[in-house]
Formats: C-alpha cells, sequence, structure tokens
C-alpha cells in the first residue's frame, strides 16, 4: 500500500528523495531517530545511547504513549529475581513451552528462544534504570490483582489445558505504585517508562514534543536518512494546543461511554480537540538528519477509525485502547517507503470478566444459546474467539446466588473500583432475569432448546457427573439454579460492559536485527520498526504485560543493530 491508495487513510506523505544532502537544510542531527517515544521508543534510545549513540527522539504528544497509559505490566519469567523473590519456579524453556501456545508461530522459535532467555536480564536492566518490581504474588487466576500485589498470574498458565504443556508461573510484573494510586488498572505505565525516560534523558538523549513526523528523507540510493517533521513555531500556540488536549482528555477520563449522558461530554471533548487542530495547522516543516537509522515506534492503528474500518471491521463496535497517537502512522511511514506490513486485521478484545470470580463460575453462551469456551481463560482469549467465531456475541449465564456472591467478590478492597463498578452496574442494571432456560433465552434472542440442553449439561459437570469438554475444572463450576436465572450481554457491544480493543499487526521486520523489510524480504536501508510497529512477539494473542515485554526486546534490539553498524 502507497500513499497514493484509497485506503491509505493516514496523513504520512510519499518519501522525499534526494540527490544531495545539499537539497534541504537540515534542521538538527544524530546518529539515530526514534519516531515515537512510548516504550518502545524510550527502550530504543536508552540502549543506543548506552552503545554511544546519540539519539533524538520524536513524539506526536508528550511521549509515554499506551505504554504510560497502560496498567504498568510487563510479562517476564524465566527465572526473574522478581520471581525468585516471590519463591515462583520458572525456567526460559518453561517460558518457551507456554508463550509458544500463544503466539502460534507469529515469530520463530529461535526469536521466541531468544525473547526468553533474555527476560530475566531485561528484568534486571530496568531495575538498573530505576523501575520498581516487587515480588508481592497474587496466586489466583484474575485479570489484574488488588493493588497491594505486584507479581500476578496475567495469562492462561493456569487454566487446565495450558497446564499440560508448561508449568504454571506468574509473570505479570507491575511496576511499583503506592497502594491509593493502584486502585485503578490504567494510567500505571508511568512507573516502567518514566524512570526509563529520565534514565535517557540523564545521559543525553534529546527529545522533540508534540512535533508530528510526516515524511521520511532518502538519499540517492533510497536508504533512509532522516525525516520531515511539523513542529510548532511559538510557545504560546504551543501551550493552548496542549491546554485544549487536557481539558479534552480529562473530559474522556471523567465520563466515560458507559455514563449516563456521556454523549454530551463527548461532543464538548470533541470540540476541545478540532479547536486544538486547527492550531495545528499554523506549525511549521523541520527536517532531522539520522547518520545511522530510523526507529519507528509510534503505536497501533485503534484510534484511526479508517483503518479500523479497512482492515478490522469487525471490531468496529469494540472500545478503542490506547492513545490518540495510536493513529497507524509508523506503520504507514514504513510502507511509504517499500516496508511490507502484515497481520493488520488482527485485533485483541479483552471481555475480562473476573473479578469477580463468581462471573466467571457462569457459563457463557453464544447467539445459538451454546457454550464456546472455558470461562476461566483471560480475557483476550475470550473476546477473540468471540469476535471472529461468534460474530461478536455473547451472554453470560448466572443465577441469583452467583450474582449475590459476585457483588460480595467485589466489595472493599477486594477488587478494583472500576472492576467493583462493571460488576454493580451489570448486576443492578444489565441483568436479564427468568424462571426458566427457555424464559431467558426469549429475553436474550437465542435457541431455547439448545440453552436448556446446555444448561442441563452445565449442571451435570457441577455435580462431576460428566467432565467438561473445555476442561473447566469442576471447583470452577457453578450449579445454577434454573428457577432464578440472570444473563448479562458480554457481546464487543455491550453497553453496560465495554470491551476494548488494540490492534495487534504491524510492519514485517528482520527477527535477527528489527530492520524493516519489503514484500519479498529485502531490507529497507536504515529504516527499523519495535514495539506495535512491527510484527513481533505480542503480535498474535495478547496477554498482559507481554506488548510491554516486546517493546523493551524490540527497542533494544534495534538498537543494538544499529550500534552494530560501521
Amino acid at each position: 500500500m502507497t500513499p497514493q491508495d484509497k485506503n491509505w487513510h493516514s496523513d504520512i506523505e510519499a518519501p522525499l528523495k534526494l540527490t544531495s544532502d545539499s537539497e534541504i537544510t537540515w534542521t538538527s542531527e544524530a546518529d539515530v531517530i526514534v519516531i515515537g517515544l512510548g516504550g518502545a521508543g524510550v527502550a530504543a534510545a536508552l540502549q543506543s545511547i548506552e552503545n554511544g549513540l546519540s539519539v533524538i527522539a520524536i513524539d506526536r504528544f508528550e511521549g509515554g504513549g499506551a505504554t504510560k497509559a497502560s496498567g504498568g505490566v510487563i510479562y517476564a519469567g524465566g527465572g526473574t529475581s522478581t520471581q525468585k523473590e516471590a519463591g515462583v519456579e520458572d525456567t526460559p524453556e518453561n517460558m518457551f513451552n507456554y508463550l509458544k501456545l500463544e503466539t502460534e508461530g507469529i515469530v520463530s522459535d529461535e526469536t521466541l528462544r531468544d525473547f526468553c532467555e533474555k527476560s530475566a536480564p531485561s528484568i534486571e536492566w530496568l531495575k538498573g534504570h530505576d523501575v520498581d518490581l516487587r515480588g508481592t504474588l497474587w496466586p489466583h487466576k484474575t485479570s489484574y490483582p488488588a493493588p497491594q500485589y505486584f507479581l500476578y498470574h496475567s495469562d492462561n498458565s493456569l487454566v487446565p489445558s495450558y497446564k499440560k504443556h508448561a508449568a504454571p508461573a506468574a509473570r505479570g510484573h507491575r511496576g511499583y505504585v503506592p497502594i491509593k494510586q493502584g486502585a485503578k488498572a490504567t494510567n500505571l505505565g508511568g512507573s516502567i517508562f518514566d524512570p526509563l525516560r529520565a534514565s535517557a534523558e540523564a545521559k543525553g538523549l534529546k527529545t522533540l514534543p508534540y512535533t508530528e513526523v510526516r515524511q521520511l528523507v532518502l538519499d540517492s540510493d533510497s536508504h533512509v536518512i532522516g525525516v520531515k517533521a511539523l513542529q510548532f513555531a511559538d510557545d504560546d500556540t504551543l501551550e493552548t494546543y496542549k491546554a485544549l488536549r487536557a481539558k479534552a482528555n480529562k473530559l474522556f477520563a471523567m465520563f466515560p461511554p458507559i455514563i449516563p449522558g456521556s454523549k454530551f461530554f463527548f461532543k464538548k471533548a470533541m470540540g476541545h480537540l478540532e479547536k486544538a487542530k486547527s492550531l495545528a495547522e499554523s506549525r511549521i516543516e523541520i527536517f532531522i538528519r539520522a547518520d545511522k537509522g530510523v526507529v519507528l515506534s509510534a503505536g497501533g492503528f485503534v484510534f484511526n477509525s479508517k483503518m479500523m474500518s479497512h482492515y478490522a471491521p469487525k471490531y468496529a463496535a469494540g472500545y478503542p485502547l490506547g492513545t490518540d497517537g495510536d493513529n497507524g502512522a509508523g506503520i504507514r511511514l514504513g510502507q511509504s517507503v517499500g516496508g511490507s506490513a502484515d497481520n493488520m486485521d488482527r485485533i485483541t478484545a479483552w471481555r475480562f470478566i473476573n473479578p469477580p470470580l463468581s462471573f466467571a463460575r457462569g457459563m457463557i453462551v453464544n447467539e445459538n444459546g451454546q457454550r464456546f469456551i472455558n470461562e476461566m481463560v483471560y480475557g483476550a482469549t475470550l473476546g477473540v474467539e468471540m469476535t471472529e467465531n461468534h460474530n461478536g456475541r455473547g451472554w453470560m449465564i448466572l443465577d441469583k446466588a452467583l450474582v449475590k456472591q459476585a457483588l460480595d467478590d467485589v466489595k472493599g478492597d477486594k477488587a478494583l473500583a472500576f472492576q467493583r463498578a462493571l460488576a454493580k452496574l451489570n448486576a443492578y442494571f444489565g441483568a436479564k432475569k427468568a424462571k426458566s432456560a427457555k424464559e431467558l433465552a426469549a429475553l436474550i434472542h437465542v435457541d431455547g432448546d439448545n440453552l436448556a440442553a446446555q444448561l442441563a449439561d452445565y449442571n451435570k459437570m457441577a455435580r462431576g457427573e460428566i467432565a467438561d469438554p473445555f476442561e473447566k475444572t469442576q471447583d470452577d463450576i457453578a450449579q445454577l439454579d434454573e428457577q432464578t436465572l440472570v444473563a448479562i450481554d458480554i457481546g464487543l457491544a455491550a453497553k453496560l460492559f465495554p470491551c476494548p480493543t488494540l490492534t495487534l499487526g504491524g510492519l514485517k521486520v528482520d527477527e535477527a536485527t528489527g530492520g524493516v523489510v519489503s514484500d519479498d524480504g529485502r531490507p529497507i536501508q536504515g529504516l527499523y520498526a519495535a514495539g506495535r510497529n512491527a510484527i513481533g512477539v505480542a503480535s498474535w494473542n495478547y496477554i498482559s504485560g507481554l506488548s510491554i515485554a516486546d517493546c523493551v526486546y524490540s527497542g533494544r534490539r534495534a538498537a543494538d543493530s544499529l550500534s552494530a553498524q560501521s
């Protein structure tokens, strides 16, 4: 795809090819230019500097990206010092055996093994730059632990079908934040990002925030040698721009879509963003030269609705997860010079139902009234299966006793505030109630005979009379009272139960170097990609923390490759 394609849906321009450096005036110069200062960008920048290279990092906004906006989890194993502190046994081979199930060949076995073998050393590298990772362990299944726990199973490793292949090991390493601050699961990624940025800047990193790269610059041999970017010409305009964005983001945070009346505040927030966009039209062009190469690390494209509709229409009803910097610009920059993109239709959908654990003890059915998964699986496993193979539809079937227990599960400090709010909202306002399976089926528009048969079988599983074909253990199956049945919509478009989505596709790279390649495998000289801009370990299935782990791995890989150049 090129900028001339009708489905380009991006402001990224065709590359500027020079016959001589003298054709343009370079504003500044460094060995390495990093485009997008998030998790992958800061890892690439810091490692490059440690390797003796000079770096300029450019970010469309203030920096941090989706990494800083995240829950602050990095997936690591193989025997990290944090695991050892908590008494968790793990090896690189065990970690490989587990991730082999999740990654499904998206990277080679050689690359996956390298990722696993470098996992524990990566944690030491992070700690060496003041990232605080602690071994307070939550040993049970959960989508995200209570704020006092910093090591947990952020994957499917406790699910029986996965335990057959690898011994369970807690690998979700949360960056430390005080308990009060940690009572939410967003905007905690600064616990990982901020120390790395501070370390990089202390060592000489030059940053250009609120600067947007629009074009790659090539030499006469088509090697990437720099970028054209847009930058605010005066501080007053920039400060007004930042203030408008801050107002918009505050409204988005205070009035999410599930809050009544949120549409009014959404429109108001979008008005602030439109004013900010008009101010951005006054920016001036600057050209920055990269003596060794450019690293693309500008995130995914989930906030580009046109790209989403083109590549992944099934997921259009999901709730975009990330930041508005995730507009696909990094991927399009790579494609503009012949880089090949892949897996662009692969999206993760986060249908987390645990906590409360009691929700997961009920059964989930599709639009035919039939179960299709072990309800205890990791939320992204559930969300993708539901969207890819069941038209994005799903109902959680409980009974009155299970709902009551679920509300107790999230009382006080047993769960985070947003987990408690979602459980209450759906239990009180989103529940459909009936006194028989067929009556409930009519309310939720599924096949009544199928639902009745499924309920009967599920109760037999709860009593231990038959085994679950999805290998759910008897302890995790609740017997449901047909006289007090409850159904809660958990579909992709559920109004009271938002389902976050995130893009997984990106540019094809040489897995040994991180260099961007063309459709025929030819390297694009001078261009590298990392994090969500590249196909990597986290590009098939999502498990919590794997994306940030891949950011660190792929960012440092690109830096080492750049440093190895003569």
